[in-house]
């Protein structure tokens, strides 16, 4: 064998055993990343309307397992967040190695109507943000308001959108003064009826709403088993304008 080919095997000879070197530090590097950045902790902050395991599944999908280093990348090249129901949007932070802490906001919603066996859920804007086949939220029902069709994402198709303004103002009046309504009624003149089991009570066009508000919460237990109307569309603060008109069996 000559000297050149004897050269040139041990060349050969070399550069394998330095590319077999290289792949097993490659390898190791590689396992131990892989080890070392697997997500262990996921947090999750913002709402309590989903489990833990939902909420990884909409974000993560069916994946076994998390590198941090992996979704880090991700994040700063194009990353496309899930689209969750109910939830505006949601911040990955990652605590390297092996901890992830996911803070979500939620939607704006304010009250849902039912249209075509469907509830729809819109925010202060009269926007239709989440369509569900059952009730999922506890905001009030608003009923009365006639349209002609419902697109999800679009605003809900009303004449006078002052009247979203008077929802959202109705919306926080009863969660300020702790007052469950099972439907909030507008007539044809946009005047406002509350239902609370069998009493309707009427509340006009908007004046005086979180006096009248806090007026009904003083009377919330004198209203329980009764069937009627409470007048209260004539209530000033201070004043005594309220009647009620029981129900004739």
């Amino acid at each position: 064998m000559s000297r050149t080919v004897r050269k040139k095997r041990h060349i050969l000879r070399k550069i394998l055993i330095v590319s077999v070197i290289l792949l097993i530090i490659i390898l190791g590097i590689g396992y131990a990343a892989v080890r070392y950045f697997k997500v262990k902790q996921i947090s999750f902050e913002g709402t309590d309307r989903y489990t833990q395991d939902e909420l990884k599944k909409y974000i993560f999908g069916d994946a076994d397992t998390i590198n941090s280093l992996k979704l880090g990348y991700d994040l700063k090249h194009g990353y496309e967040k899930a689209v969750i129901p109910f939830i505006e949007t949601y911040e990955i932070k990652i605590e390297y190695p092996d901890k992830v802490d996911i803070v979500l906001y939620e939607k704006s919603i304010v009250a849902y109507i039912i249209y075509k066996g469907n509830y729809m859920y819109f925010d202060k804007d009269g926007i239709v943000v989440e369509t569900s086949k059952q009730q999922v939220l506890d905001v009030p029902l608003v009923d009365g308001l006639r349209f002609d069709s419902v697109v999800l994402y679009n605003p809900l198709p009303v004449e006078d959108e002052k009247v979203f303004n008077t929802i959202l103002d109705l919306s926080q009046n009863l969660q300020k003064y702790d007052l469950a309504v099972d439907k909030i009624h507008f007539n044809d003149d946009l005047s406002i009826v509350l239902y609370i089991g069998n009493v309707r009570v009427n509340f006009g066009k908007g004046e005086y709403l979180s006096e009248k508000l806090h007026e009904l919460k003083q009377m919330e237990g004198e209203l329980v088993g009764l069937s009627g109307v409470l007048e209260m569309e004539n209530y000033t603060e201070g004043s005594e304008y309220i009647t009620f008109k029981k129900d004739i069996k």
